[in-house]
């Protein structure tokens, strides 16, 4: 697969229409979003299982969403402009290394050449 090389502003239209054409069906009522998402519970874990790994390998890119039981543990670790990348990345590793996974997400996203557009499959 040959990576493209697109603009921000082609990309974000590019995922506004993919997000808003998306395939889900299974919506959240929980959070009221305006964007589908898939609940996956221990009732449908096998068959969404099936149908994300089938959507990660015809994926051109995934993109995932962890949600944790903190965000920084000290003021010291919060990232600022004016860091380095690799001093970033270490304040938001540590800090990432002392909570906990409370939820987990994931999307992946295809290239559909004839609407020229992403497809999101939340």
């Amino acid at each position: 697969m040959k990576p493209r090389k697109l603009h921000s502003s082609i990309l974000s239209r590019a995922l506004s229409r993919a997000l808003s054409s998306s395939t889900a069906t299974t919506t959240s009522p929980q959070c009221g979003s305006a964007f589908p998402l898939k609940t996956v519970t221990v009732a449908n874990f096998e068959p969404s299982l099936t149908e994300l790994r089938h959507h990660v390998r015809s994926s051109d890119f995934v993109a995932i969403d962890l949600e944790m039981t903190g965000v920084t543990s000290s003021p010291w670790r919060d990232s600022f402009e004016f860091d380095r990348s690799d001093v970033r990345y270490l304040k938001v590793r540590d800090s990432a290394s002392r909570f906990a996974v409370v939820q987990f997400g994931v999307c992946p996203f295809r290239w559909d050449h004839s609407i020229q557009s992403f497809v999101a499959y939340p």
